[in-house]
């Protein structure tokens, strides 16, 4: 998703990337004390070695994806950008009207990426490591397997040409998906603000439901960073205590799946879809408008730090 970053060369490119680097940081920095003093759900054991094995993941990613795409993405992308090739540069628009269609486009194929990945069962095998972390937080959102990776690169090395993306494009929008994501992925509550700000973007309370071990919850909210996609395509779905909730698969409950290799044999694991049948107590879901206190920031700090 950002091995752009790593292989670019133009001054506005470099300025946007030089962001990027700092943005991890920054960003985890920000939800990491967030998620420690006003949790919501406030998990209190094994945080670092949790937070450990997803980054370690993230690092052997960007490292592999960087020296097997990073170039390429970039030629490829200044070849569409020379030959005025593909749809945007056909379509008479300039200036930031192009760039917003640029981001809407690249959002949408986010959204069919990610429901390919839930409906295609070779594709499911390398997203499920992302599902089967347990103990949800802003360091799940660095938690892909490199096999999935692969796949979204080589489709994206197509997809440039085809619909006409710039370099920069892709760089500011991979930079708005690394902190959207982190936001939606983080042990957070932002309370009733949740409610209105759905409207636009996914949400930490919107993106939980996602990773229900919940089938039916699993396999629903798959947007990446504007929330209309699921409601254009029917697959927006809320519960009405997010409380309830339970993360991870149960295909995947032995904590040997949460280590570095064990998340890297997920794809070649149990083959097994976790069940779509009803709990003993099926979840109650909440309409768009019923919902409106997604859990209150935490007044009292009850997460403490435990290794």
């Amino acid at each position: 998703m950002h091995v752009v970053l790593f292989a670019s060369t133009t001054p506005v490119v470099k300025d946007i990337a030089l962001i990027k680097y700092a943005a991890p940081v920054m960003l985890l920095t920000l939800f990491w004390c967030w998620e420690t003093w006003w949790p919501f759900f406030g998990r209190k054991e094994g945080r670092l070695k949790h937070a450990g094995n997803n980054l370690a993941v993230a690092l052997f990613n960007t490292v592999v994806l960087a020296l097997a795409f990073g170039s390429a993405t970039v030629m490829v992308a200044n070849w569409t950008e020379q030959h005025e090739f593909g749809l945007l540069n056909n379509t008479g628009l300039t200036g930031p009207f192009r760039f917003v269609l640029a981001l809407v486009l690249l959002d949408g194929w986010m959204y069919v990426w990610h429901r390919a990945n839930h409906a295609i069962p070779l594709l499911w095998r390398f997203h499920r490591m992302h599902h089967s972390d347990r103990n949800m937080d802003g360091t799940t959102a660095t938690r892909f397997h490199l096999g999935e990776h692969v796949g979204s690169s080589l489709l994206r090395l197509a997809l440039i040409p085809v619909i006409g993306f710039q370099l920069w494009n892709l760089v500011v929008y991979d930079t708005l998906v690394l902190a959207v994501i982190m936001f939606h992925h983080a042990d957070i509550s932002i309370g009733r603000w949740d409610r209105w700000l759905r409207l636009l973007i996914v949400t930490p309370y919107m993106h939980k439901v996602h990773h229900s071990d919940w089938r039916p919850e699993t396999d629903s909210n798959y947007s990446t960073v504007l929330s209309l996609w699921d409601r254009l395509a029917g697959t927006f779905r809320l519960r009405s205590d997010p409380k309830t909730l339970v993360f991870g698969l149960n295909e995947f409950t032995d904590p040997g799946w949460q280590t570095w290799w064990g998340m890297m044999k997920t794809p070649f694991g149990n083959a097994n879809r976790q069940s779509d049948e009803s709990p003993p107590e099926e979840p109650e879901p909440a309409e768009e408008g019923e919902f409106s206190q997604v859990g209150t920031p935490c007044a009292t700090f009850t997460s403490r730090l435990e290794v």
